[in-house]
């Protein structure tokens, strides 16, 4: 019985990558399967399969709803001092229904931004600003005949055409508010409202928006937002960041069963598992969240997001799918060569895979001697705990000491490996903890752990016990650069043995990654 399940490799994906071919699931359910699969199948090879089967305060009207909605009542019209509307003032009139339609246009505009500027300037907002200007004159021009159709429409309008410049500002949420204060019961009022607060940074008023959004109806947008404040890093604490992550893919997933072909219900849905991935040592969401973004590249639209690219390759990087990873942080760069971040990681990872690399190819740059001298302490002590039978549910394992040139590529099951690490490979970002270690026979190889906190990890001259090794062969390439070498992944830090002994649970780091919320 296997006492630390590593994963095996998605030959499968990564072949449809090379060739050019997306990530395919057939259907939502087959994308979306029960999360304890995972605890006995790598992410490479749940993918494999899976690709086969397919400083401001909240406005003081609001805190009352607040209260009301934490303790699942439903909101208190009174205390939001509400002003009712005659239901007849809500049917279609001719100056709302002309505002409505250039506002419209006004989205369609601010949507397609990075089509409708030229490509000298592919981030000039002044077009849009312009545009939001004519708007706002226009709606403004309309007061007097729009109060008179619907007062709380027109305010709703007025907000709503604030709402597309950033930052957002006072006006707007005044705007939203008094709409609100006149009907209540707009759902797509609260949803505006909410998301003008995450830009403000809001967020705990923000999801209370959200929430009350959804007790008067149900959109893609809405749903979309809660999958998104449900993973913010400020709402979350140990207690319940479990739990909010797994709401946010239920969200997600109710969003994408609305509009299976709408991109951006799945990029976030791809995002949602790749937080979850982030805060669990199951592999399980990393693979989702590969089938997701492919999803969501099938919509044109949603394509051209470079936020879209960058949280591909950040998933395709942490399944250490190098090849794929470069070309979506290049395709980020791409749709916006402005933006650091992205130039940055994909500078940073090449950096990484050729200093990998060539530590692996030099034995960390360690004379031959030298290397003899700090393996032959090697012996059956340095296994530590695992020089002894391993109690399990079934009986108990011994682990057969195995030299590095008789591994496998998969799983190696009831083997241990020893070395020395030799060196550690710099990295800008914390993870993955990478090293590379030398056995008895003096072969190296590149050891990548994941949830491991740099300055807890192994360095020069420490003896590594790795049970059941899980190797791969790094092979990527990118422009006329290729990357190649043996590699040892280790998803289960604390099972490590480190001079003898197992790390404690101090030593742990989880991985996280930027997103664009709106």
């Amino acid at each position: 019985m296997s006492i630390n399940q590593q994963n095996d490799e998605f030959e499968s994906q990564k072949n449809n990558n090379e060739n050019g071919e997306q990530p395919n699931s057939s259907t939502l359910k087959e994308a979306h399967e029960d999360p304890k699969q995972s605890r006995c199948t790598s992410i490479l090879d749940y993918l494999q399969v899976s690709l086969k089967m397919s400083g401001n305060q909240q406005p003081d009207e609001f805190e009352s709803e607040k209260n009301n909605n934490e303790s699942g009542e439903e909101p208190n019209s009174s205390t939001l001092k509400e002003v009712h509307e005659d239901p007849k003032q809500s049917r279609c009139t001719p100056i709302l229904d002309y505002l409505q339609s250039r506002i419209k246009e006004l989205y369609m505009f601010k949507n397609n931004l990075f089509e409708n500027c030229t490509k000298e300037n592919p981030h000039d907002k002044e077009n849009l600003r312009k545009k939001i200007d004519e708007v706002i004159l226009m709606v403004k021009e309309k007061k007097e005949a729009a109060i008179a159709e619907n007062k709380a429409l027109y305010y709703y309008l007025l907000g709503k055409t604030w709402c597309v410049q950033h930052p957002v500002d006072d006006e707007c949420i005044h705007m939203l508010k008094k709409s609100l204060k006149l009907n209540p019961n707009n759902s797509e009022g609260w949803n505006l409202l909410g998301e003008c607060l995450v830009h403000l940074k809001m967020f705990s008023k923000a999801k209370h928006c959200f929430i009350t959004s959804l007790k008067y109806g149900k959109s893609k947008q809405l749903l979309r937002n809660l999958a998104i404040i449900m993973r913010e890093v400020q709402l979350l604490t140990s207690e319940n960041v479990k739990e909010c992550l797994e709401a946010g893919i239920e969200y997600a997933k109710e969003a994408v069963q609305i509009d299976y072909t709408d991109g951006k219900s799945w990029a976030i849905l791809g995002n949602a598992y790749l937080s979850l991935f982030c805060i669990e040592q199951e592999i399980n969401p990393l693979s989702k969240s590969i089938i997701s973004y492919g999803k969501a590249l099938k919509d044109t639209k949603t394509a051209k997001n470079p936020y879209l690219h960058f949280n591909r390759g950040v998933a395709f990087k942490y399944a250490e799918m190098y090849t794929e990873a470069m070309i979506s942080f290049e395709k980020s760069l791409q749709l916006d060569p402005a933006w650091d971040v992205a130039k940055k990681t994909l500078n940073d990872l090449v950096k990484y895979l050729t200093t990998a690399q060539t530590l692996f190819q030099r034995k960390g740059q360690i004379r031959t001697k030298q290397l003899q001298q700090m393996t032959r302490t090697l012996d059956t002590r340095s296994l530590g705990l695992y020089s002894k039978p391993i109690k399990t549910m079934t009986g108990q394992l011994i682990l057969e000491p195995t030299p590095l040139s008789k591994l496998q590529n998969g799983l190696n099951c009831n083997k241990v490996v020893c070395g020395k690490v030799v060196c550690v490979v710099y990295y800008q970002e914390p993870v993955p903890y990478t090293f590379c270690m030398v056995d008895k026979e003096l072969n190296c190889i590149v050891v990548s752990v994941y949830n491991l906190s740099p300055s807890k990890g192994p360095v020069i001259h420490d003896s590594v016990a790795i049970p059941e090794p899980y190797m791969t062969q790094i092979d990527a390439t990118y422009k006329n650069q290729k990357f190649q070498y043996p590699n040892l992944r280790v998803y289960l830090p604390l099972t490590m043995a480190v001079n003898k002994k197992c790390l404690s649970a101090d030593c742990i780091c989880q991985p996280h990654f930027l997103t664009k919320l709106f």
